[in-house]
């Protein structure tokens, strides 16, 4: 986040310029320093005398967050972000491997953290960021120290601020068995900086909406960016998409990052439909990798020529980002590499293949993690003609096309290529692909599963663009997953919601709880009716 020293440069020069927006609250740029500077000054006095200090937060877009963020990119105090999403089980881990001594949280999310037990939490300051003193923010227990955020603002500024500490920076790498931590001891926020205005234009006219979790990577950055060239950010409410619609044009908003399944809402919504005549729309960067053709038609009528699809990840940050023209015409899954970064496509045997040629995809960059906490990572080191860089190996399949972009083919999760089913696995991303481009869907996903009622089996649940819409989508996903996958029997399921998390991930555990009773049910009763007519 951005540091007091630049945030008092701005105040110098536009005291009474807007900062930060959240709902009616406004924070100027004056005010921004001052609440920085006094909360700085009141985590000074607390962070331990001895070892490191590290901070977490878990909490929703508030400016209270993004006041406790730039103090401790201040101090030189990591600051990570967990998703509230995450169940006790992965939040412990977490916060057992970083051992933070701050934790920044609202009391929305309180009992989910009181639920997690780990070695240095009884010893971890508790900022509850909702509150306005102690007396509102009681301990739950005598061994926990909890202050209200109002104490912090209480704080004498310092006189002069102690020297930063020692560099790092942490990222949460979602896992299927337990999360992982990506680890970074270099800053790059000026590189980042420099080559996102270099490759999007952005300067300090602009007016940024905020429009997903500041604990994922690329929301971060960006935010870090506008506020570091002086421009206003405003905090979006995301789950909200008639208030997102109206935030649009009334903040006269140019540039944003949203969450895909906040994305897919907004648009879906009525009230979206006046935003490309009303607004001054210019940039809208998503998660790409579950967008398809709906979302990108549908965003050229509504939003103008302003989406651009990203693929990003917590270990190599921005990698690829598709145009607005570029999504109308390429396959979806591709994008051009972007600033600051070289990617590699490797065979089996890690030699970088020529373009048209698919094998795991692997990334260089200031953007890419040094290692992970506690953990191994797959690296290699290459010279493709710049010299020799080290390349963070992903668990992504891909091919680089004449054009020089990069289209994701497959997923391999970091297992070898050969240890898995590979044909089916390709069948299966392909498979997506194709619904991906499938007009008459808003939405769709892909899981197999190994159900004891189901088999080996798809489940392939999916958003109609219309309730009218429906069996046409039905018919659509059922030729498609026999044409494509036609080893497995697929359960084709209309559905209100498909979960996403931030990152743009399918949260597949919480959508096959919702959706598996209900194909369950329906094959009972499908026998039921069987017999009957047998009988």
């Amino acid at each position: 986040m951005i540091k007091l020293d630049d945030i008092r440069r701005y105040a110098a020069g536009r005291p009474e310029a807007t900062a930060i927006a959240d709902g009616e609250e406004r924070l100027t740029w004056e005010q921004f320093a001052q609440a920085v500077d006094q909360v700085a000054a009141g985590l000074t006095d607390r962070l331990p005398q001895e070892g490191t200090a590290r901070s977490v937060f878990l909490a929703d877009n508030r400016w209270q967050l993004a006041v406790v963020m730039a103090a401790c990119a201040t101090l030189g105090v990591s600051c990570t972000g967990l998703d509230p999403a995450a169940g006790p089980e992965e939040l412990t881990h977490t916060l057992t491997r970083l051992e933070p001594s701050l934790v920044f949280v609202t009391g929305e999310y309180r009992e989910v953290l009181d639920r997690c037990v780990w070695p240095a939490g009884p010893q971890a300051l508790h900022v509850l960021l909702d509150a306005s003193d102690t007396q509102a923010a009681p301990g739950r227990s005598e061994d926990r120290r909890t202050l209200g955020f109002g104490e912090l603002l209480e704080t004498e500024p310092l006189a002069r601020l102690p020297e930063p500490l020692a560099y790092e920076s942490f990222t949460v790498v979602p896992g299927e068995d337990r999360p992982r931590i990506a680890v970074r001891r270099t800053p790059t926020e000026a590189r980042r900086l420099i080559d996102l205005v270099d490759e999007f234009g952005f300067d300090a006219a602009d007016v940024h909406l905020l429009a997903a979790p500041l604990w994922q990577q690329t929301a971060q950055d960006l935010t870090r960016t506008m506020l570091g060239l002086g421009a206003t950010v405003v905090l979006g409410r995301y789950t909200d998409p008639a208030a997102l619609a109206e935030t649009i044009p009334q903040m006269r908003v140019t540039t944003a990052v949203i969450d895909p399944t906040a994305l897919n809402e907004l648009l879906a919504h009525p009230a979206s439909a006046s935003i490309a005549s009303s607004s001054h729309l210019r940039c809208v960067m998503a998660l790409g990798r579950h967008l398809g053709r709906w979302t990108v038609n549908t965003a050229w009528e509504r939003l103008g020529p302003a989406l651009h699809l990203a693929h990003a990840t917590a270990q190599t940050g921005l990698n690829t980002i598709m145009t607005p023209e570029e999504s109308l015409v390429v396959p979806m899954r591709s994008g051009r590499v972007t600033l600051g970064n070289t990617v590699a496509v490797l065979g089996e045997e890690g030699t970088p293949l020529p373009a048209g040629r698919a094998g795991r995809v692997a990334v260089a960059g200031h953007q890419v993690m040094d290692e992970y906490l506690d953990d191994e990572a797959p690296f290699v080191t290459l010279d493709l003609g710049q010299g020799e860089q080290r390349f963070f190996v992903t668990g992504d399949l891909g091919l680089m096309d004449e054009q020089g972009r990069l289209r994701l083919t497959g997923r391999t999760e970091s297992v070898e290529i050969d240890a898995r089913d590979g044909a089916v696995d390709e069948a299966l991303f392909r498979l997506e692909s194709d619904l991906l481009n499938l007009p008459c869907l808003r939405d769709t996903a892909v899981m197999r599963v190994d159900h004891p009622k189901l088999g080996d089996a798809l489940v392939v649940p999916f958003i109609a663009v219309a309730v009218d819409r429906e069996q046409t989508g039905y018919q659509a996903l059922t030729a498609s997953c026999a044409r494509r996958v036609p080893s497995l029997p697929a359960h084709v399921i209309a559905v209100d919601e498909i979960p996403y998390s931030p990152t743009g991930r399918i949260r597949a555990g919480e959508l096959l709880e919702s959706v598996v009773p209900i194909i369950t049910l329906n094959l009972q009763l499908e026998q039921s009716m069987h017999q009957e007519m047998s009988a």
